[in-house]
This record gives C-alpha cells, sequence and structure tokens, in this order.
C-alpha cells in the first residue's frame, strides 16, 4: 500500500512538472500615463534610482526593514541599487541606458544573474510626456504556474508608481523663462578709451 502510494504521489508530482515545463515562464508587463511636463523634467526622476524611493512602490513603506544600497553614479547609467528586505526579498536593479528617450535598467531578482529587463521609456506629447514603463523576464522552471499572477500583481504597481511619479512631477514648479535682456544690454555706446 505504501508503494502505490509514494509511486501515486511521485506520478502526481511529474505530471505537475510536465505541465509546468510547458506553461510559458516569460512575462511581460506594460503600463503608460500622461504627465504634464516635459521629457527633461521627467528624467531626473526615473535616471536616478535613489529617486525611486519618492515614488516607486518598492520603498520603506512596503518593507520598512529592507536595506537598500546604492552604488556607481548618481544617475545614469551605471546607477545600482541593491535591496534586501523580509517582504521585497531580494534583487538589484543597474541602469544600462539613459537619454532624452527614456531609461534602460537590468534587474537582478532573487538572483544574482540578470533575468528581467525594464524600461521607461518618454515620449514627448506638446508640453507633456508619456512615460511608458515596461518589464520582460523569465521566470524560473515551474514559474509558468504563477506568470499570470506576476504580471497581475506587477502592473498594479507599476500603476501605483506611474500616479505617483505623475503627481511628484507635476507638482515640481516649471522652470522659469530666462528675463528679457535689460535694454542697456541693448545699446550700443562708444568705447571710454
Amino acid at each position: 500500500m505504501i508503494k502505490k502510494a509514494a509511486v501515486f504521489v511521485v506520478a502526481v508530482v511529474l505530471f505537475i512538472g510536465a505541465i509546468g515545463a510547458l506553461l510559458s515562464r516569460e512575462w511581460h508587463v506594460e503600463r503608460t500615463v500622461r504627465i504634464e511636463a516635459t521629457p527633461d523634467r521627467v528624467l531626473p526622476f526615473v535616471a536616478n534610482l535613489r529617486k525611486w524611493q519618492d515614488w516607486a512602490v518598492w520603498t520603506k513603506a512596503l518593507d520598512p526593514k529592507v536595506v537598500n544600497t546604492f552604488a556607481g553614479p548618481d544617475q545614469g547609467v551605471g546607477a545600482r541599487w541593491q535591496w534586501q528586505g523580509p517582504v521585497m526579498g531580494r534583487g538589484a536593479m543597474t541602469i544600462t541606458a539613459a537619454d532624452e528617450t527614456g531609461v534602460s535598467i537590468d534587474e537582478a531578482i532573487e538572483s544574482d544573474a540578470v533575468n528581467a529587463h525594464s524600461r521607461l521609456s518618454l515620449r514627448p506629447d506638446g508640453p507633456a510626456t508619456i512615460v511608458t514603463w515596461s518589464d520582460d523576464g523569465t521566470l524560473p522552471p515551474m514559474g509558468g504556474f504563477f506568470r499570470e499572477q506576476l504580471e497581475h500583481q506587477l502592473g498594479a504597481h507599476f500603476e501605483q508608481g506611474l500616479a505617483a511619479l505623475k503627481t511628484l512631477v507635476e507638482k515640481q514648479p516649471a522652470p522659469q523663462p530666462l528675463p528679457p535682456p535689460s535694454s542697456l544690454e541693448n545699446l550700443n555706446l562708444p568705447d571710454a578709451g
């Protein structure tokens, strides 16, 4: 009887494993927001990983015991953020490209190797910016069972983060135009010498 039960358990595990191997482990999440500010006003908030603490979901508010470590330049290519916490788990993000069109990021989530790629694209739309946040990656074996749940949760986090980014950027004062040159600067006075 014990032998039959063991064979049954092994068969069930193999069956579930076979189904898991057939399910897609690739995920893709994408969310968009329109921010009433030009791309040059949005870029500093996405190209500086320290500033993500002001708008992204993954902060000490989510995980009070998380330990954040920042390395590399303050912003742009090479900027790195590592974290370790009971809620957020373990991970790292490194900016691999940053310009007026947006920021690309390599991610190592619960791994020492890069297993996901993220992009925050900035597209001018008149006086505003369309920000599109996308993320792609591969779950570990058997991860296909959790792909939909991951996409749903990550999508919700992106929506919250983009809403907070919109609020943060839009409340910043717009840069003031340069004052017109003084009328004295436009006078052609003869040299005194």
